[in-house]
């Protein structure tokens, strides 16, 4: 019987499940919601919902550390991950759309 994995690992293939299908909602945005309330849905039916959130909450965060890291591979020498922090923090908090 293989061992079941812990930390963040674990945590991710829900977070990925949602944040797929919020890149796959542009034409239809219920998707989104949809896969959402049932993951939800199946976290509160569990032994310990509030595990089940701070599952959740770490997946998501570790899945932006993780595509954070990907980003910074691919800039180029004089951008790095804080120039990528600045970035976000200009387009969606000092002047979102």
């Amino acid at each position: 019987m293989g061992s079941v994995p812990d930390g963040p690992a674990a945590c991710l293939p829900v977070a990925i499940e949602i944040m797929t299908a919020y890149t796959d909602s542009a034409t239809d945005p219920a998707f989104f919601w949809t896969t959402v309330q049932r993951v939800m849905a199946d976290g509160a039916d569990r032994a310990d919902p509030a595990g089940a959130m701070a599952e959740l909450v770490l997946g998501l965060a570790t899945l932006c550390g993780i595509t954070l890291d990907h980003l910074a591979d691919r800039s180029s020498p004089d951008t790095g991950p804080r120039d990528l922090l600045a970035a976000i923090r200009n387009a969606y908090v000092t002047d979102p759309v």
